[in-house]
């Protein structure tokens, strides 16, 4: 028995893979094939023969608003919310404004000590300014009344300068809305501190919504295809039954690199776009929101390309 193990101990390995192999195949060829999944909606196709496709991001038609504040400090108050629909001029929140409440409050009783200092000096000037021919008063007390009142009067109106300086500070702690609009977004509350400058998160998103525009991105290659009088029209992700008309509205000027890439579409990372605006116009019950992508299919024409003639050297 201990011989026939033996004899046996060279092949063992390769009947085990033998065996492995032929439990691998046949757990391969007897697996049953996986059902074609089939997408919810249908992707979308486009009406036109000829098209320039593209994708679009809806955006207000002043486009989006991020709304900051000028001086930094912390929030006593937020007065609007998520879909509030506010004009120019409304307040959006308020910091904290008891220091510069004080300052100007400061800055006024100041104001007032002067106004009455620069009264008086005025008032002492006033008897003797003509009376220097005379001989009546001493030329050096005339002077000296009379520098003593331009003095106070500079120390007036700086003060005034620096109370009006205190007033625009303490307006400023008030973030109004900068236009008309609705409020879509709102990333500040009560108790927190609101810094200054750009942030990657803005402290307020706003815009007009009353018409949407969607700012479509066309590869530089399709440009020569591209005319503003062909029709246009977009379809949401997943409502491939509606679609949506667009106008023409206007072309920006600058070309500039693609940041979003696909690799399966094959693109190139110096790929450039051109953007196109588009007005939309939807119906109630298909209106997109700000910041949805659109598939977007433009008409397009057939570029005409002149014949070219071959010069022939003497």
């Amino acid at each position: 028995m201990v011989r026939n193990l033996t004899a046996l101990k060279p092949w063992l390995m390769p009947i085990l893979s033998a065996v492995g192999l032929t439990f691998a195949l046949v757990s391969i060829l007897t697996r049953p094939e996986a059902e074609a999944k089939q997408p919810l909606t249908p992707p979308p196709s486009s009406p036109y023969q000829q098209r320039v496709a593209g994708i679009g991001v809806v955006e207000p038609r002043n486009e989006l608003v991020a709304v900051g504040t000028e001086l930094p400090g912390v929030v006593r108050s937020v007065h609007v919310a998520v879909g509030s629909v506010v004009s120019a001029g409304t307040p959006l929140f308020t910091l904290d404004t008891r220091a510069a409440e004080a300052t100007v409050q400061r800055l006024e009783a100041s104001v007032a000590v002067a106004r009455s200092q620069a009264a008086d000096a005025a008032a002492q000037y006033a008897p003797v300014q003509d009376a220097g021919a005379s001989g009546a008063v001493a030329q050096d007390e005339i002077n000296r009344r009379k520098f003593a009142a331009r003095t106070a009067a500079a120390r007036l109106s700086e003060l005034q300068a620096q109370l009006a300086e205190a007033t625009v500070n303490l307006e400023r702690l008030t973030v109004r809305a900068p236009s008309d609009g609705e409020v879509l977004e709102v990333n500040v509350r009560a108790g927190e501190f609101a810094p200054a400058g750009v942030l990657a998160t803005p402290l307020i998103r706003m815009g007009d919504t009353r018409e949407l525009h969607v700012r479509v991105e066309i590869d530089e290659e399709n440009l020569g295809r591209f005319t503003p009088s062909t029709p246009a029209v977009a379809y949401r992700r997943g409502q491939t039954g509606t679609p949506l008309p667009l106008r023409f509205m206007r072309q920006e000027p600058f070309v500039q690199p693609k940041q979003n890439l696909s690799a399966s579409a094959g693109q190139r990372v110096d790929t450039r776009i051109s953007e196109l605006i588009y007005a939309l116009t939807p119906t109630a019950a298909a209106r997109p929101l700000v910041g949805e992508q659109l598939d977007v299919f433009i008409s397009s024409v057939t570029p005409t390309t002149p014949p070219v003639t071959a010069t022939q050297g003497q």
